[in-house]
């Protein structure tokens, strides 16, 4: 495994799971029962399948992975636009999928033939 994929996949795999914590975080102190669930269930939960792929470094993961980003990008430029009390929260996950998004691009640029 070449070094810089190697750099690029932890990249990946940090800004997911700083993606996955933020979510977490936000909607568990921000809403109540089952709004919550809901919330969870529409943003975190997409985002959980790529994960072993992601671990293993399957290329075909890193291909798809992307698309579980848009629940947690959408719900955030919502709430960036509609909710000035969310605002900050929303900013953060915003960037960490921007961030993830950069990093899986990176991984796949990167990695090595047949990977």
């Amino acid at each position: 495994m070449s070094s810089r994929f190697s750099r690029a996949r932890s990249a990946a795999l940090l800004g997911w799971t700083g993606l996955l914590l933020a979510l977490a975080a936000w909607h568990l102190n921000a809403h109540a029962g089952a709004v919550a669930v809901a919330l969870l269930v529409l943003t975190v939960l997409p985002l959980l399948p790529p994960l072993p792929g992601l671990w293993a470094g399957r290329r075909r993961t890193y291909r798809w992975a992307p698309l579980t980003l848009a629940p947690a990008l959408a719900w955030s430029l919502t709430e960036i636009v509609a909710n000035p009390t969310s605002r900050e929260p929303a900013v953060l996950v915003g960037l960490l999928c921007v961030f993830a998004l950069a990093a899986v691009v990176a991984a796949l640029r990167t990695m090595p033939a047949g990977g």
